[in-house]
């Protein structure tokens, strides 16, 4: 065999680590030339194109519907009282501007192990619940006010869990079905969020701050974030629902209390009278599928 020489070696070496740094700029030319239709590097272009998509998904059912507000006061089963202009703004924009979650997080809203067989058999009871609660309703208004009076007199407020009260262990469906029908307001607003979903009604999932716990309704722009609620689309208008303030009914050390004390108020009341004791920090329209 002929012997290589180092001299030709060590020319056959810088060949190699030429052709080796062509191929990398080449590389890097390409990288660099990608659309960015395709490769946005913009991160809000990327959710925006996310949350398109979604839209475009679980928004099928949805019919453009507005916010009604037409006076400066409105009244509540405590008072009249008079609207604070920034809450009302920001109330608007976000019932008009929804979030749609991620279908992997959208299922953890059913089932905290997040699998697809365990969702849809929790999405079966749902269903028997909704069409069992809704027969006899000739509309959707008469359906989405039942569903919520249903929800707000036979789930119980966990005020044991009320330390932990957006935990999945305790606002999922499956978590309340199978834990005596007791959870916090997250789990209200996501029963009923479902309810409405098995019915085809539009429903938003929303969470902020009210005028509860020490915080007056004049105080409502300042207060914290510890409540959730819903909000449905029904013949080009928007409802609001808040089951959680429906019925007194609570659990506490294992005693179930109350239940007596009933408000069909909360059960479908309109835009003013809402943002008179609701500030929206987040709205969702949750897809539970099928």
């Amino acid at each position: 065999m002929k012997q290589i020489k180092k001299s030709d070696l060590n020319l056959i070496i810088a060949v190699i680590a030429l052709l080796l740094t062509a191929a990398a700029i080449s590389a890097a030319i390409v990288y660099v030339n990608r659309t960015p239709e395709v490769y946005p590097s913009d991160r809000e272009a990327v959710y925006e194109a996310k949350q398109t998509r979604a839209k475009e998904k679980c928004f099928a059912a949805y019919a453009p519907a507005q916010v009604i507000n037409d006076k400066s006061e409105y009244t509540t089963p405590y008072g009249t009282f008079e609207l604070i202009e920034s809450v009302i703004d920001i109330n608007e924009y976000l019932t008009l501007n929804p979030t749609v979650p991620d279908p992997e997080l959208c299922r953890l809203y059913i089932t905290e192990s997040g699998d697809d067989e365990t969702a849809a058999e929790i999405m079966m009871q749902i269903k028997a619940i909704s069409d069992s609660v809704c027969d006899g309703c000739t509309d959707d208004y008469s359906k989405a006010y039942a569903l919520a009076m249903w929800t707000g007199q036979n789930i119980a407020y966990d005020h044991d869990a009320a330390h932990n009260s957006a935990d999945l262990s305790i606002i999922s469906l499956e978590a309340i079905l199978n834990n005596g029908m007791k959870t916090t307001c997250g789990g209200f607003a996501n029963f009923y969020s479902a309810l409405c979903h098995s019915q085809g009604i539009y429903c938003l999932y929303l969470k902020g701050g009210s005028s509860s716990e020490g915080y007056s309704r004049a105080q409502l722009a300042e207060a914290p974030a510890n409540h959730t609620w819903n909000a449905v689309a029904l013949d080009g208008q928007w409802y609001y629902v808040d089951c959680t303030w429906i019925s007194d009914l609570g659990v506490e050390n294992g005693i179930v209390s109350g239940g007596d004390n009933i408000k069909p108020f909360y059960a479908l009341f309109g835009f003013g009278e809402m943002s008179i004791e609701h500030r929206i920090d987040r709205s969702e329209h949750i897809c539970y599928g099928g």
